[in-house]
């Protein structure tokens, strides 16, 4: 049997074989008895190869790792430190940190159209800062109301 024709009964058994392909393998295996066995046995290998349930890690395998990582460093004569990975590895954390600020920093500063007088816009990002738009609606919200004018004052009784 050729390669070709083994990776087209392969590509059948997992549905990847377009459906004209598949439809002369199959006529053919109708045809051929020892083309029709050989993909049977890959049919049964395959239903053979089923994952293993996933299980736990052992107690104590954490541990383990890290013994076994510190010992690594002392025999080399170094200390865990971001000196000992790659270069790739440093690159990406540091990108994550700064992405991780930028993205932090520019939160209290979101650009609020100045026609929106809500309180909301206000605690979004005024350009006094969030923590003096804060005070604001502190004040504004515990200030007394104000006076209507015209309304006679009744006093209590």
């Amino acid at each position: 049997m050729n390669r070709r024709l083994e990776m087209d009964l392969m590509r059948l058994l997992h549905g990847e074989l377009p459906p004209d392909r598949a439809r002369e393998l199959t006529a053919r295996m109708a045809r051929e008895p020892e083309l029709a066995d050989r993909y049977r046995r890959l049919e049964e290998g395959w239903q053979g190869l089923a994952a293993p349930p996933e299980a736990p890690a052992p107690p104590g395998f954490t541990g383990r790792v890290m013994a076994h990582v510190r010992a690594g460093a002392e025999e080399a004569g170094t200390t865990l430190s971001w000196s000992l990975a790659p270069t790739w590895v440093r690159a990406v954390a540091a990108l994550a940190l700064v992405a991780g600020l930028a993205l932090g920093a520019g939160l209290g500063r979101t650009p609020v159209p100045a026609s929106s007088p809500s309180s909301l816009s206000m605690v979004a990002g005024p350009p006094e800062g969030l923590g003096a738009s804060f005070w604001t609606l502190v004040e504004d919200a515990t200030a007394p109301a104000p006076a209507i004018p015209g309304a006679a004052a009744e006093a209590p009784r």
